[in-house]
């Protein structure tokens, strides 16, 4: 159940209102990393959240994302306003000023319609963690050069407080994704073939102004390997077939519920493991 609250979050505050700046704020509003994105993407989650720890957590988040949203709807509306009655400014973005009435609308700064395809939601609550985590740090990258482009200091306090809460909450599904005590790349229940896991392919070579081949742990460390493609008289990527064996991954309590018809018996799951908690009233 949803109960809308008649005060914001954080009140906003602004001195001289800037349309031009409006427009670029709509990308929190309706743009692919706004908040309404990250609200619908983690509501959705938890409704399919088989957890109740961490769907609580989803909710959570989920709702004060949309008193985010609300708060940088209102910033826009304030810094709009001037779309009313002067040409000039209407002009900064005639689509808001003439089809939305110099007002909040939901697409993002250069027009576009908000979609749901902006929304990553695959029903694995791992793999949606990691997606959450990466969506927070987009959000918290926009909000910082919105920062960078206004000088007026009621809506740089907003939009301190906005990009604050994203770290907050990269942390909260960090801590998540932690204590559901898997090893940092076990994802589902299909173990990767033996050996090809290890493999990175030097696929970007030569020296010149674009650079030259490096070497660091990312392609030559934490277990991984450079392998040289057989173009260049390398060994090449491992392609010896394999078959998928499921059930062969390192698996939480709290995973999802595998998905597909032939997985060989791996469908059994641990009991699930409720976490009991209290929130403060």
């Amino acid at each position: 159940m949803y109960h809308h609250v008649k005060k914001l979050m954080y009140t906003v505050e602004i001195g001289e209102p800037d349309p031009r700046f409006g427009r670029m704020l709509l990308e929190q509003f309706g743009g692919a990393n706004g908040e309404l994105a990250a609200a619908m993407q983690y509501s959705i989650q938890g409704f399919n959240c088989e957890d109740d720890a961490r769907k609580d957590l989803l909710m959570d988040i989920g709702t004060e994302e949309l008193s985010h949203l609300e708060i940088v709807g209102a910033l826009i509306r304030m810094h709009l306003k001037p779309m009313k009655e002067s040409r000039e400014a209407a002009e900064a973005d005639p689509l808001v000023a003439i089809a939305r009435g110099g007002g909040v609308a939901l697409q993002d700064s250069v027009g576009n319609a908000w979609t749901a395809n902006y929304l990553k939601v695959t029903g694995d609550l791992a793999v949606d963690l990691r997606s959450n985590i990466a969506a927070e740090a987009r959000a918290k990258i926009v909000y910082e050069r919105l920062i960078g482009f206004t000088q007026d200091a009621g809506s740089r306090q907003a939009l301190q407080f906005l990009m604050t809460r994203e770290i907050t909450h990269m942390r909260a599904f960090s801590a998540a994704l932690e204590s559901m005590e898997k090893p940092p790349f076990s994802i589902g229940i299909i173990q990767p073939t033996p050996g090809l896991v290890d493999q990175f392919v030097n696929a970007s070579t030569g020296e010149g102004e674009e650079g030259r081949d490096a070497e660091g742990p990312w392609n030559s460390g934490n277990g991984l390997h450079i392998v040289r493609p057989k173009a260049e008289g390398g060994s090449g990527l491992n392609t010896k077939p394999y078959d998928p064996q499921p059930g062969t991954e390192k698996t939480s309590p709290v995973d999802s519920t595998p998905v597909g018809e032939y997985l060989n018996g791996a469908r059994a799951k641990k009991p699930k493991q409720r976490v009991q908690h209290a929130k403060a009233s």
